[in-house]
């Protein structure tokens, strides 16, 4: 979708807290992975030489935790990469990223206070407030009726499609 193809709030909307909430996710996920290969640098390099297949097994906690330490940094990487697709087609930053990030965060954080999990929530906390602020500017949240000025079937009538006869 090109610049002038999009619709006039995303590009007013498409400047700070919404751009840096993406980015601040993919940062903290980069961080993450490479911690996560320096701290178990010891494991990833017996895992890749015994060859990787069937390296991690059940009873080998040190290569479990490695693995899915790893497999995290790249799922909060995708999450990232969402958030970012979301505001470069919308201009707004989806509330649900905020959500998820408090929800993983927060027991992080309280099970493991020396840990990323505060990142998780500050990223979490700017993420609700960015989609906040995208929902009350570009109305987002208040119904078809509201944003036109008419009724309830004013802003139905707006969204009937069929051909008229």
């Amino acid at each position: 979708m090109n610049a002038s193809a999009r619709p006039e709030f995303c590009k007013s909307n498409a400047r700070g807290l919404r751009l840096w909430v993406p980015r601040l996710m993919l940062a903290a996920a980069v961080v993450h992975m490479m911690v996560g290969i320096i701290a178990a640098y010891s494991h990833w390099s017996g895992i890749i030489s015994d060859g990787l297949w069937n390296t991690v097994r059940n009873d080998d906690d040190a290569r479990m935790t490695a693995l899915w330490f790893m497999i995290s940094g790249v799922a909060f990487f995708g999450l990232g990469l969402l958030a970012r697709r979301s505001v470069i087609a919308t201009g707004t930053v989806p509330t649900e990223t905020g959500w998820i990030l408090l929800a993983l965060g927060i027991p992080v954080a309280v099970l493991e206070p020396v840990s990323g999990g505060w990142s998780l929530i500050a990223i979490g906390v700017l993420a609700v407030v960015a989609s906040r602020r995208d929902r009350s500017t570009t109305g987002f949240g208040r119904s078809a009726a509201q944003r036109t000025g008419g009724t309830a079937a004013s802003a139905a009538a707006s969204w009937n499609t069929a051909p008229s006869e």
